[in-house]
């Protein structure tokens, strides 16, 4: 299948159809007057406005996520948002909305089976009184309306689902990836979906710079001050690094898939085969064929929202794998999986979960005499020496007894030491289950979700990657 013919087919999947633009239509016009009725029931100088990419065409086809604008006048403050939002809330959906929490409230609707997110702004003049991120919106929503043509809007439709389907679209923080206004700039400053890929293949972390409005006369200026694996410059805003939430990671899926896709166009990088959940006895077999040990601790999720939930998913993975790697427990991989509503999973993959009780420490030279009298006090006749202290070479040595010699004993006792989210801290020190290769079996056969995760972690190459 030929570049165009790729591109001609993806389109047809990812734009919204006329019906679909219909119903979304009708379903904003009830709900913005349901909206404005209830702030005149308030007897509030509120307006209200749709952002993002429903209100600036470039939306995908069966995306259900709307941001829904109040705009207040300044002087309100975040206890005034929130008061406000719940109030709107429940006059609209009742109770069937989740209160939610980024640099300020907001809350998410389910309005008809569509998920709303009403978020307050103060209705400024100028972007320079923005306090916010949020601030800043209705200023991005005006200027990609007033820079995007009409055929511009279907080239960022295919670099949203291009990045969807490679896994690296969201600037979410269980993503790290693109956001929709950052994949709009891209396709602003490099003209078309075909050349953000082309120009992606050269960029570099740390050094790649984009300007729009040309604020930065040196690139080396912009490089200094935001430091970030790429620096796209916000055309309404010179202090703000659109892509300030993309990882490197992202970022270089992002560079890699470009380019194999340039070479050899396919509709997998737009949407991948679903994955198919190994069998137990593959499981099985492919843990044996590893000579690994995998460990999983198993919590319950927090009631909290995405945003908060993978932050603290994230702090805790990397305090628990540095609470193995202090007991000498040789991390060769590691992950987190969320339903995001009851279970929270933590992979380790260890070379040995088990070792053996004794432990090579290597002390001071025998000339620092100092430090080598320290040693020699602090081990000589311990009784956590099986053997030594002795000279090996021009160093004195000593053969310890190992504090833990069983990673999940460790992590038993020692977890409520490691740094970790304080949300999760609380969980997983009075409720956690810690399994160790095929006892993750039971819970892997009674939740398709995570079989997929695993499965996606034991085979690791990307969907699209599917020839060089």
């Amino acid at each position: 299948m030929g570049l165009d013919e790729v591109l001609s087919k993806a389109l047809e999947v990812l734009k919204p159809n006329a019906d679909e633009r219909v119903k979304i239509e009708n379903l904003l016009n009830r709900l913005m007057d349901e909206l404005k009725r209830g702030i005149r029931e308030l007897g509030l100088n509120l307006n209200v406005e749709v952002e993002g990419s429903i209100a600036k065409d470039t939306w995908l086809s069966k995306e259900q996520d709307i941001d829904v604008f109040i705009l207040f006048p300044k002087g309100y403050d975040k206890n005034e948002f929130r008061n406000v939002l719940l109030n709107l809330a429940r006059r609209v959906v009742g109770d069937n909305f989740i209160e939610a929490y980024a640099e300020h409230p907001y809350v998410e609707l389910n309005y008809e089976g569509v998920r709303i997110d009403l978020v307050p702004c103060l209705k400024l003049n100028s972007v320079d009184e923005a306090k916010t991120a949020v601030d800043r919106t209705p200023f991005h929503t005006a200027y990609v309306k007033a820079n995007l043509s009409e055929k511009a809007k279907d080239e960022v439709r295919l670099l949203k689902g291009f990045m969807k389907g490679i896994g690296c679209y969201g600037a979410e923080m269980k993503v790290k990836g693109f956001s929709g206004y950052l994949c709009e700039l891209l396709v602003l400053y490099y003209g078309s979906f075909i050349d953000v890929l082309k120009n992606a293949m050269n960029w570099k972390p740390f050094s790649t710079v984009i300007d729009i409005e040309g604020y930065y006369s040196n690139p080396k200026e912009a490089i200094r001050i935001f430091n970030a694996p790429l620096i796209v410059i916000d055309p309404v805003d010179r202090s703000r690094n659109v892509a300030a939430a993309l990882s490197i990671d992202s970022m270089s899926k992002f560079i890699s898939a470009s380019k194999l896709f340039i070479e050899s166009p396919n509709l997998k990088f737009f949407f991948p085969e679903p994955i198919e959940p190994l069998s137990k006895d593959n499981i099985i077999s492919e843990f044996n064929a590893r000579g690994s040990d995998l460990i999983f601790v198993i919590t319950s999720c927090p009631k909290v929202h995405s945003e908060i939930l993978w932050g603290q998913l994230y702090k805790t993975l990397d305090g628990l794998r540095k609470l193995l790697l202090n007991f000498d427990f040789n991390v060769i991989n590691y992950d987190v999986w969320s339903d995001e509503k009851s279970a929270v999973v933590f992979i380790f993959e260890l070379e040995h979960s088990k070792l053996p009780n004794i432990k090579r420490h290597v002390g001071p030279p025998v000339y620092i005499f100092d430090e080598a009298d320290k040693f020699l006090r602090k081990y000589l006749n311990s009784p956590n020496v099986f053997s030594g202290p002795k000279i090996e070479g021009f160093r004195w040595i000593v053969y310890l007894k190992r504090k833990y010699a069983d990673a999940k004993q460790l992590l038993y006792e020692k977890m409520k030491n490691a740094k970790m989210g304080n949300l999760m801290k609380s969980l997983l020190t009075t409720n956690q289950t810690i399994l160790r290769n095929e006892e993750i079996l039971d819970f892997y056969s009674n939740n398709r979700e995570f079989a997929i995760f695993l499965t996606k972690y034991l085979k690791g190459a990307y969907p699209w990657l599917t020839k060089v």
